[in-house]
């Protein structure tokens, strides 16, 4: 199995952490962002619980619900493939936040968009999405 997981961290880290950002350019993050709405619209991802099992199946790390309130929420993703990413220096999960966002638009029938925070101390992003 852990073989497994680091060729599936291998493939992540060339797609999205370099050849990604090659095509982009200086557009990496905002197209990043705008695929994550994509793929969440794509996969039916409309409640928590459903996000949650995504990253987990997608191998984006551990997704955990932090707080919810009128306005928003707030996520944490952490993990050892988080914590590989940060390493590398990579900051950019703004797939994450795209996918976060759509999913709770649609949850919650409301616009929504998220603004990522590195914790690069604790080795943890958090993922904060305002309705």
């Amino acid at each position: 199995m852990q073989e497994n997981n680091e060729h599936s961290y291998f493939i992540n880290q060339l797609y999205r952490d370099f050849l990604l950002p090659t095509i982009l350019g200086e557009d990496t993050k905002e197209i990043l962002y705008w695929a994550g709405k994509k793929i969440a619209n794509k996969y039916a991802l409309s409640d928590t619980d459903s996000l949650i099992d995504f990253f987990q199946m997608a191998q984006f790390g551990d997704l955990k619900l932090i707080s919810e309130k009128r306005v928003g929420a707030t996520f944490e993703l952490s993990g050892q493939i988080v914590e590989d990413r940060l390493n590398s220096d990579t900051k950019d999960f703004e797939l994450e936040g795209g996918i976060i966002s759509a999913c709770l638009a649609s949850e919650n029938q409301r616009d929504c968009e998220s603004n990522v925070v590195i914790n690069d101390k604790e080795k943890k992003v958090q993922i904060i999405a305002q309705y």
